[in-house]
């Protein structure tokens, strides 16, 4: 075996005369010009790759430009979800097939070559195991999977040579937040995301662990400020040496460095991380063209209210009624272009409204750019919206809480999940049948949070369940 990193997410393996690339981000940005690859995608042959394997919806590994570079003869593996979510967004791309992979199901892509997704999460991420007989991986990426699911996962593939997983957030929490009751932004820290990756170390036990999906720049103008907020893959591997698990060696790999079972290692001598800034200056000089060019699209894009009327009046008509008694925050958003205006959401009521700015006590206020807005009420793509960092976030006491469930509610909407009847389609019973051990841990959860309810911090009691 023999495998490759090509980017961010982006991994070729080479295997039984097969060639597999998992999350293929590997040219151009995503999340509106916000993200960029850092370091650059690595250049490969692309012609005769025969399996892409998506392990969830974020456009940073589903990436439709980098998709299209692929041929159609190329066959499509995604995680068989409850919804069809991910199948109805590669109509149109033109692969000659696309495979569902049942979570905990092994599948062969070639004589002595398997593949085994695990699905976890309401945010309908994967994991995906590789094994070619001899060697393991387990592309963990961005996928939290735990609990339970992940001692199944362990006990399936209790050997395991190669550990891929991320290192730094990808969310809009505590950066793009500011909260009036500041013990509501303590929650996660930078070194809360290394010691994840050290505890996953110990756990899955492999011999070498990669960080992995968290390598990019924020180069819009928006966002390069928060640069100074990634970990490191340097820095994870300092954690990393000085809580060393056993049996465990961190390596760091840069796009176009590989592995194979031959030689071992090749990993190139670099500066990436020790001259950061030397190179993000350089970087950001190069697209400062492109990215000129795309603001003076944006700037011309407008939202008009009709269309985020619409768009939450579904996720409102979708919620079970009961809902209004359980969350009733009040909503506001307001478009850079337009700071007079709030459109605002009030979910005790049910009612959409505009509102002048100064006008509203609403539990938070969302920020954001008239072209983002628009994109996600039009193409229902909220799913990528915190990860983007485009949005500023104010919130009043409490309102870091009503965020979090907000976001979560979103998610839930257009991954298929509301309205609830959905649920319980055929499909959506087949797939929650197989991950039953998921859904144990969630009423763990539920449990805990119900027991510790009178926690007097109520978001460090809330967070973990939805987005550690």
């Amino acid at each position: 075996m023999k495998f490759t990193i090509l980017s961010h997410a982006g991994m070729l393996i080479e295997a039984a005369g097969t060639k597999l690339v998992c999350d293929p981000w590997i040219l151009g940005s995503c999340h509106w010009r916000s993200w960029w690859n850092y370091p650059k995608a690595a250049e490969f042959r692309k012609d005769d790759v025969n399996f892409i394997y998506l392990t969830h919806l974020h456009w940073d590994h589903f990436h439709g430009p980098s998709l299209r570079k692929f041929p159609k003869s190329a066959t499509i593996l995604v995680p068989a979800e409850p919804s069809t979510r991910m199948m109805d967004d590669l109509v149109g791309f033109g692969f000659a097939k696309i495979i569902e992979l049942p979570h905990g199901k092994t599948h062969t892509l070639a004589p002595g070559l398997r593949v085994t997704s695990y699905q976890f999460g309401l945010a309908l991420d994967s994991v995906l195991v590789v094994d070619d007989g001899c060697t393991v991986l387990v592309n963990m990426n961005d996928c939290k999977i735990r609990g339970l699911s992940l001692r199944y996962l362990i006990k399936r593939h209790p050997k395991v040579d190669f550990l891929f997983r991320s290192h730094s957030s990808a969310q809009a929490y505590p950066v793009c937040v500011e909260a009036s009751n500041l013990a509501e932004l303590r929650y996660r820290t930078n070194e809360d995301y290394m010691e994840d990756f050290i505890a996953a170390t110990r756990l899955v036990r492999p011999r070498y662990a990669i960080p992995f999906a968290s390598n990019h720049w924020f180069l819009h103008k928006e966002t390069r400020h928060f640069n100074d907020t990634v970990v490191s893959p340097i820095h994870v591997k300092r954690s990393f040496d000085r809580n060393k698990p056993a049996a465990s060696e961190c390596v760091v790999m840069v796009p176009g460095d590989s592995w194979d079972s031959q030689r071992g290692f090749h990993l190139q001598e670099h500066t990436f991380f020790s001259d950061r800034d030397r190179h993000l200056d350089e970087y950001a000089a190069e697209v400062a063209p492109i990215l000129e060019d795309y603001y003076r699209k944006e700037d011309a894009v407008q939202v008009p209210f009709g269309a985020f009327e619409h768009y939450f009046r579904g996720l409102m008509d979708s919620l079970p009624w009961f809902s209004r008694f359980l969350f009733k925050p009040v909503v506001a958003f307001q478009v850079r272009q337009n700071p007079q205006t709030l459109w605002v959401l009030d979910f005790e009521k049910k009612e959409i409204f505009e509102a002048p700015s100064g006008s509203v006590n609403y539990s938070f206020r969302i920020t954001v750019h008239a072209s983002v807005l628009w994109e996600c009420v039009v193409k229902g793509m909220f799913t990528v919206f915190t990860p983007s960092k485009r949005l500023a976030v104010h919130a009043n006491e409490g309102g870091v809480k009503d965020f979090f469930i907000f976001s979560q509610l979103l998610e839930l909407y257009e991954y298929g999940f509301l309205a609830l009847r959905k649920c319980f389609s055929s499909r959506s019973l087949r797939s929650w049948a197989l991950r039953w051990r998921e859904l144990v841990d969630y009423s763990s959860a539920v449990l805990r949070a119900l027991w510790h309810r009178g926690s007097s911090d109520p978001v460090r009691e809330f967070v973990p369940r939805i987005s550690a």
